[in-house]
């Protein structure tokens, strides 16, 4: 190995790991250490990353305050290198990992996972959707294989707290009300027209979503509605469901 790529390596595990071998490799001058020298490169990485989970979670942060976000922005960093070319994509693991360490306070990572499903959505690529009428092609005899393929932007987040009363406060610059858990509800966030859109789901419709989002068939999802309506209700059940995600422009191709 060439002394450049020993520094190099060195360097990267003291930014990364505080490895101290990098001391041996830094030459000390009279105005700073060596240590002092690698220690401005190890912060301003660590501030960077704050920075960019801040911009990824501004809402967590004002829920929490400063201080502690920035806390729990550095243990998070302590544990979770960003692997992404973008620094615009780190932080997608701060959801599950505030679920982890503060399990008592469910709204924080409710609120994460929302915060980041509303970005991805808005960040997604573009795709065109297609409208109901995609289905006067489908034959009777091919309903039962019938798939959907959803726009990118369609993100489904689950919460067990009143985080997305939280989340509007805070951007409607409200009082927000106190942090608490609430019923289990199931949420669709998506992009439409432009604007990143969202909506509570019932858990039928939460249910036949997630299984035709990974490409189950029509059939599947009818059969899937059998636990909670009576089977002659089913069919148009499921057709009402299909309906509104062609209004909503969540569709982007019909398959049978």
């Amino acid at each position: 190995m060439s002394a450049l790529l020993r520094l190099q390596h060195a360097f990267q595990a003291f930014v990364l790991d505080t490895d101290p071998q990098a001391e041996t490799e830094i030459v000390s001058t009279p105005a700073l250490s060596a240590t002092a020298r690698l220690e401005i490169y190890s912060d301003a990485y660590r501030l960077r990353l704050i920075e960019a989970l801040a911009s990824n979670y501004p809402r967590l942060k004002q829920t929490i305050g400063e201080e502690q976000f920035n806390e729990l922005a550095l243990r998070y960093i302590a544990v979770q290198r960003s692997h992404h070319p973008s620094i615009r994509w780190y932080g997608d693991r701060l959801a599950a990992f505030i679920a982890t360490r503060r399990s008592d306070e469910p709204w924080l990572s409710d609120l994460a996972a929302w915060e980041w499903a509303i970005a991805t959505a808005f960040d997604a690529p573009d795709a065109d959707t297609v409208d109901a009428s995609a289905l006067a092609s489908i034959q009777a005899e091919q309903w039962s294989e019938l798939r959907l393929e959803f726009h990118p932007s369609l993100q489904r987040v689950d919460v067990r707290s009143n985080a997305i009363a939280l989340f509007k406060a805070c951007t409607e610059e409200q009082t927000a009300p106190s942090p608490g858990t609430d019923s289990p509800t199931a949420w669709l966030v998506w992009r439409q027209d432009l604007r990143t859109r969202y909506r509570s789901l019932q858990d039928d419709e939460a249910a036949i979503l997630d299984l035709m989002f990974a490409q189950g068939s029509f059939a599947s999802a009818c059969e899937l509605l059998c636990d909670w309506h009576d089977a002659a209700q089913v069919p148009l059940r499921a057709a009402s469901y299909m309906q509104r995600w062609f209004h909503d422009q969540l569709v982007c191709a019909v398959r049978s």
